[in-house]
């Protein structure tokens, strides 16, 4: 079975733009076979609070789309994520916090796949107590961020032992970068293959459409004057330069795959 993990970075709430689209694909035992990793402009003014989450400012959105021919927004691009899918034989997707990042999806694009709920699926399973008058969960525990998963599953003291092929690819790879969304992906890679492994039972792929909330440009003027005036800088700074690196690894661990893929055949 081929599974992809999705993650995006946003310029704020649903109905806003997407800034990155990442997605990994890998099979049950845990080979990455390739990887989708794309950042766009926004439609609306740059939110500066998202920024500080994610640190993608308009300068290094521009530094890191420039090796990238593709549209210069996600709701021009999403055809080609599912054209990615779909080519990889994915059966099923899995997204921590499911109806936030679908809603940035069309409906056609969410009902083309079956889908899974890290947060939610592994609610009962991270069991971490819900704080007093919290309503966010499951009976008497919360719904775990990514890195409250991370923790329990491959890090803690009662982690699940990783495939092999993972603990291969982690080896080589080493710590993510910043908290943007081909980071947060191989997070999620490390959680879902040794959930596959171990408690294959939880991975309940399912339907799941929600409401499509296209971004709305706010201001009447076509395009925020930061993306088009002459002379913005473009910086090549540690945190550009990390993600082009850190991505240029995953890659290569998905075509030594492949290559080994194609000698045993």
């Amino acid at each position: 079975m081929n599974i992809a993990v999705f993650d995006l970075e946003t310029n704020g709430m649903a109905g806003s733009s997407v800034l990155s689209a990442s997605s990994i694909v890998f099979d049950d035992g845990g080979t990455i076979l390739d990887v989708f990793n794309r950042f766009y402009l926004p439609l609306e003014r740059p939110d500066p609070y998202a920024e500080r989450v994610h640190g993608l400012t308009p300068g290094r959105l521009l530094a890191l789309r420039e090796h990238l021919d593709i549209p210069s927004y996600f709701v021009e691009d999403w055809p080609d994520l599912i054209e990615f899918w779909e080519a990889r034989d994915v059966e099923g997707v899995v997204v921590h916090n499911l109806s936030f990042d679908t809603a940035f999806l069309p409906e056609i694009a969410q009902g083309a796949f079956l889908w899974w709920c890290s947060m939610k699926g592994l609610t009962a399973y991270c069991a971490i107590p819900k704080r007093p008058g919290s309503t966010r969960g499951a009976g008497t525990f919360k719904w775990p961020k990514l890195g409250e998963v991370t923790d329990v599953v491959c890090d803690g003291p009662n982690a699940l032992e990783p495939p092999k092929a993972t603990e291969d690819v982690e080896n080589e790879i080493g710590e993510g970068v910043s908290h943007v969304s081909l980071s947060d992906c191989f997070a999620l890679y490390r959680v879902v293959s040794r959930i596959a492994k171990h408690r294959g039972d939880l991975l309940q792929f399912a339907p799941f459409v929600t409401l499509f909330r296209a971004p709305r440009v706010v201001e009447k003027r076509a395009f925020p004057d930061v993306f088009t005036r002459t002379g913005i800088t473009r910086p090549r700074d540690d945190f550009v330069m990390d993600i082009l690196a850190y991505e240029r690894k995953l890659r290569s661990v998905a075509r030594s795959a492949s290559a080994r893929r194609v000698t045993r055949t």
